[in-house]
Formats: structure tokens, sequence, C-alpha cells
């Protein structure tokens, strides 16, 4: 059972660091585009929510992968 919950949480932080790494990009092109500032500030928000949400999945994929290793060895 901890096998699949560490599968799954290491699937979720990996797609989400990645959409953290799209949305980084997105504000480093805008800010070199000149964008305004309100459009700047949405993509700075929306980087920092998918910031956090990976890690939360990181600690999240860690302690199952812990479990996992101390319960099946």
């Amino acid at each position: 059972m901890w096998t699949q919950i560490w599968f799954w949480t290491n699937c979720v932080f990996v797609a989400f660091l990645i959409v953290f790494l799209f949305s980084h990009r997105a504000v480093t092109e805008a800010r070199h585009a000149g964008e305004g500032e309100s459009r700047l500030h949405k993509l700075k928000v929306r980087r920092r929510i998918f910031g956090t949400v990976a890690a939360v999945a990181f600690v999240a994929m860690t302690a199952s992968f812990l479990i996992n290793m101390r319960l099946n060895g």
C-alpha cells in the first residue's frame, strides 16, 4: 500500500514541479517582453502557488517513501 502511495505522490510532485518550471519561464519571458504590472503580478502569484504545492508534494512524497522503507525494508 505505501509503495503505491509513494508512487502517486511522486507523480504528483513531478507534475507540479514541471508546471512550476513552466510558470517560472512565463514570468521570465513576461519580464523580458515588458508586460504590464498586472499581468506580471498574476504570473508571479501563479508561480508562487505552484511552487508551494510542489514543496508540499515533495514533503508528502518524502514522508511516504520513508514510511514505505521502514515498513517494507
